[in-house]
């Protein structure tokens, strides 16, 4: 696991420039599930998405538009209000409006097969925070316990898939595959 303060500017004069507070978070599990079923719950945003991923509620998922390769997609949950972020996925996910984050933030899901079965599972995790109470309070838990919490995301996801029953897995035919 990695957790590193993206780098601060510093001016002509040699002092620091401020800029906008991010984090970014890499982190790896290891699954009995195939890559083929993990990038396939990545790309499935049918109703079964708030099944495996626990940072997303039924009545705060909107597929906005689809392509062969990419989908927009507003995905929230209710944190100290409502967090919501609308993002652009081509298979890692890029925030064009949030609550929360300022566009430019990311998402990123790599699987790869194991020897044995299996895969292993990264996800890096860059966030931009706005300005207010939510983008504050996003970027003091993200820094507090960004590893463990994303971690805990990751982990929570690969179990839900794990259960999943393989003819389920496939990819939801409205999804767009790559």
């Amino acid at each position: 696991m990695a957790l590193t303060e993206l780098d601060q500017e510093t001016r002509e004069d040699g002092a620091v420039k401020p800029t906008e507070a991010s984090l970014e978070v890499t982190v790896s599990a290891e699954s009995s599930a195939s890559s083929e079923q993990v990038l396939a719950a990545a790309r499935d945003f049918s109703a079964h998405r708030v099944q495996i991923w626990p940072n997303v509620e039924a009545k705060r998922l909107e597929v906005h538009e689809r392509g062969d390769s990419w989908a927009e997609v507003t995905e929230g949950t209710m944190v100290l209000g409502v967090f919501w972020e609308r993002c652009r996925y081509e298979w890692s996910a890029t925030v064009i409006e949030s609550t929360v984050f300022k566009p430019g933030s990311s998402w990123q899901l790599q699987a790869t097969p194991r020897s044995g079965g299996g895969s292993v599972v990264k996800t890096t995790v860059v966030r931009v925070y706005r300005n207010g109470s939510k983008g504050m309070f996003a970027r003091a838990v993200n820094h507090l316990g960004g590893r463990r919490l994303f971690s805990w995301f990751l982990r929570s996801a690969l179990a839900a898939i794990e259960k999943t029953p393989k003819a389920d897995a496939a990819i939801n035919p409205q999804t767009p595959t790559p």
